[in-house]
């Protein structure tokens, strides 16, 4: 089924009109497999039921995650969570593969030992450059596997899409420092997440969110600062930018109307709040985003 979010598709596949089958818990393709089809270009989009993994093995390309353009070079793995808003030009001589992970099995592999919630959950673009013969078997293999029918196929991918996971972890930054996930305060702060992605609009603030999740504010601030690499507010303000950022990369809103669909009943106060944010006013970071078609 395809969703139109203002002028942005939210699809199963980018191109088809299927729906996404909840039986099939992932799907893998060759990256110029669906790049080809379209001229090598991937107009804005995003998934509201899957996480994507892309290996570029050879070739580049021009990434926008979330209005924020990334330049990709082989090799490398980009992971688009749930959500994002994103789109390709690659490059004709670009190979790897896209591969498409329901949330059902995400879920299922952030229970795993040591897999915090970034693994899966942030847009990372991971430089594979110090071994890159290791990602390229992994996907390769996950390729055969997903387009073959031998005995114990489910076994297999599942143990593949597993060792993905533990690169994908290592290959995070600050790796040693990233607290255990599993843990209460990582519980707590994927509830923190998924309110901020449901009630930013309304402009809750710290206490808010905190009684929802059953803490004290300086204890969520605590988590927050653990688990999140800033205060709760500081997070609360960057949800707000990111759904203002969206919106202004992706529609052709007016500044007043953009505030007010954030939460803002005075665009000028608006407008001071996106630029001690950001260091330019919302119609500056408009203009050098370039505004595409459109996403609330």
């Amino acid at each position: 089924m395809v969703l139109i979010v203002g002028n942005v598709q939210t699809v199963a596949f980018y191109g088809e009109d299927g729906e996404w089958s909840t039986a099939a818990l992932l799907h893998s393709e060759p990256l110029v497999e669906r790049s080809r089809l379209h001229a090598w270009r991937i107009s804005p989009h995003r998934h509201s039921s899957l996480v994507q993994v892309f290996w570029l093995a050879a070739g580049h390309g021009t990434a926008r995650f979330d209005a924020d353009v990334h330049e990709l070079r082989a090799p490398c793995v980009a992971v688009v969570p749930e959500n994002c808003v994103h789109e390709f030009d690659w490059s004709h001589d670009c190979d790897g593969f896209a591969l498409s992970l329901a949330s059902a099995l995400v879920q299922e592999l952030r229970t795993g030992p040591g897999l915090s919630d970034d693994c899966f959950g942030r847009t990372n673009v991971l430089d594979a450059s110090d071994d890159p013969d290791y990602p390229d078997r992994l996907f390769r293999s996950i390729q055969d596997e997903y387009g073959n029918q031998a005995i114990l196929r489910e076994a297999a991918l599942d143990s593949l899409i597993r060792t993905l996971a533990i690169w994908i972890a290592r290959h995070l930054t600050n790796d040693d420092d990233r607290p255990a996930a599993g843990s209460r305060g990582s519980i707590h702060f994927s509830r923190f997440a998924a309110l901020l992605d449901e009630h930013h609009k309304a402009q809750w603030n710290v206490a808010d969110y905190a009684g929802a999740i059953g803490v004290s504010p300086s204890h969520l601030n605590s988590i927050a600062q653990q688990y999140g690499g800033g205060s709760a507010k500081r997070l609360i303000q960057n949800r707000l930018l990111l759904a203002a950022r969206r919106q202004l990369t992706y529609t052709d809103k007016s500044i007043v109307d953009v505030a007010r669909s954030v939460g803002f009943s005075d665009a000028s106060y608006f407008t001071r709040f996106f630029k001690r944010s950001m260091h330019m006013t919302p119609k500056e970071y408009r203009r050098r985003s370039g505004t595409l078609a459109g996403i609330d």
